[in-house]
């Protein structure tokens, strides 16, 4: 299985949002951000089978711009309450995965649960691994995702596949 590890695009400060923390958006810039990731799997002939997201709104955008921009009218994301914030239980996310008998599957969701599912996957220490937002990791298990049994092939961040001036970047 290939497994993309993808956290939430950019939206804002969450101190300066006035409303439900479920509810904050992205921001223009983080809807760039999820396109751009979208448009650097497509351009690499990456495809992604299943897409699977926190509920959150934040999440839940990008997990939209992404699919729509790798296959537009293909499946609709759909959201895990095991990726919400604080709710991650990593055996019950890896069967889930492993259920879904999907080559390919992205899941987008939140710091710190899945810095900390990456770690777990790959049996690496806790300071290893961090994912800025917007970053996406991709990690090969040979059959399907279980404990130490990743094989982590590269993590990138918007600073690699957003164009040098975010503004050249067209919103779908």
């Amino acid at each position: 299985m290939n497994l993309y590890l993808i956290r939430h695009a950019h939206a804002g400060n969450a101190e300066e949002w006035a409303g439900d923390d479920a509810e904050r958006p992205l921001t223009p810039l983080g809807h760039k951000q999820s396109q751009a990731l979208g448009l650097a799997f497509r351009d690499r002939r990456l495809a992604v089978d299943v897409v699977l997201t926190s509920p959150l709104v934040r999440t839940r955008q990008t997990a939209a711009d992404f699919q729509n921009t790798i296959a537009p009218g293909g499946p609709e994301p759909q959201p895990s309450n095991l990726l919400a914030p604080g709710a991650m239980r990593r055996r019950k996310l890896t069967k889930l995965l492993a259920g879904l008998e999907a080559r390919s599957v992205a899941v987008v969701g939140h710091n710190p649960d899945l810095s900390e599912y990456l770690i777990w996957l790959l049996g690496a220490g806790a300071e290893q691994v961090h994912l800025a937002k917007g970053a996406a990791a991709f990690v090969h298990f040979e059959d399907g995702p279980e404990k130490g049994e990743g094989v982590l092939n590269w993590i990138v961040t918007p600073d690699w596949y957003l164009p040098v001036s975010p503004d050249s970047l067209v919103i779908l």
